[in-house]
């Protein structure tokens, strides 16, 4: 009896594993596709932002206002899109690449320029060290001169 058991759950699962094995070849085609695509999305979309950052600041010195950097940003990174055979993009996402490279740029640019800077004469800094009260040390450690050991300080 346990031996029939055996046999009849041993063939159950050689079955179950067939047809998922199955379905699996079926569909692989639909399942590569789509990862395909979802590769090829990843690929546009970084290409878009990494040629937003080159555009806004090769535009940036230019004598164009900022509606026409932007559209002038979008067009060229829509050309890049065609000439590299990548797939369309909508323009609001163009837009949003290129207003982000933009924010990251002025961003960049008041980190490494700070706003505020402080001028500090000499006599300014001397008369503050005048001011300055003397720090007390309590309980410092002794050192004995005539100790040259070179052991853990004990």
């Amino acid at each position: 009896m346990n031996q029939q058991l055996s046999n009849i759950i041993t063939q159950a699962l050689v079955l179950v594993i067939g047809a998922i094995y199955t379905y699996y070849q079926q569909h692989k085609s639909k399942v590569d596709a789509q990862v395909k695509d979802n590769q090829a999305a990843k690929a546009t979309l970084d290409v878009v932002n990494r040629t937003a950052q080159f555009i806004v600041h090769d535009l940036e010195a230019g004598d164009l206002d900022n509606k026409q950097k932007q559209a002038s940003a979008v067009n060229t990174i829509k050309t890049t899109l065609t000439v590299l055979g990548l797939p369309a993009v909508p323009e609001n996402v163009i837009s949003g690449a290129v207003e982000s490279a933009v924010s990251a740029m002025h961003l960049a640019y008041q980190t490494a320029s700070p706003d505020a800077t402080v001028a500090v004469t000499d006599e300014q800094i001397a008369s503050a060290v005048a001011q300055a009260t003397p720090v007390e040390v309590v309980n410092a450690p002794t050192i004995d001169p005539e100790e040259t050991g070179g052991g853990p300080i004990g």
